[in-house]
């Protein structure tokens, strides 16, 4: 499947402007992508976060439409740092982000998910 890059929703609740401030950034790198099924607001849900635990926003609806089933069906997507996005006067900050799917066997080349040293093809 090819790489998608997108900007984070959810980024103004749950903790996220804090976290995103602190680990939006390069030597981060990467970021687990965790099902939400049972997402009272959406059943497609895919939460990003920093070791599955420190939340940093959740991958956009359309998005997550296609990407629930492949998850669902044991396929396995990360969440690559691509930028952080400031806004010019107020506003929330926002992360964008590269998913990729990660072919089965490179798991373990990966590292623990927010220590990649760099994103391959950036």
């Amino acid at each position: 499947m090819k790489s998608i890059i997108t900007k984070l929703s959810g980024v103004s609740f749950g903790g996220a402007q804090e976290n995103i401030k602190t680990f939006g950034n390069r030597d981060i790198n990467s970021y687990a992508m965790v099902r939400e099924p049972d997402n009272p607001h959406d059943p497609n849900a895919i939460r990003v976060a920093l070791f599955g635990r420190i939340y940093m926003g959740y991958v956009p609806k359309a998005i997550a439409k296609e990407l629930a089933p492949l998850m669902d069906s044991g396929r396995r997507f990360m969440a690559f740092f691509v930028k952080l996005n400031v806004p010019f006067y107020e506003g929330p900050i926002g992360l964008t982000v590269e998913i990729r799917e990660i072919p089965r066997g490179e798991e373990g080349q990966l590292g623990p998910v927010g220590h990649q040293p760099e994103a391959r093809g950036l």
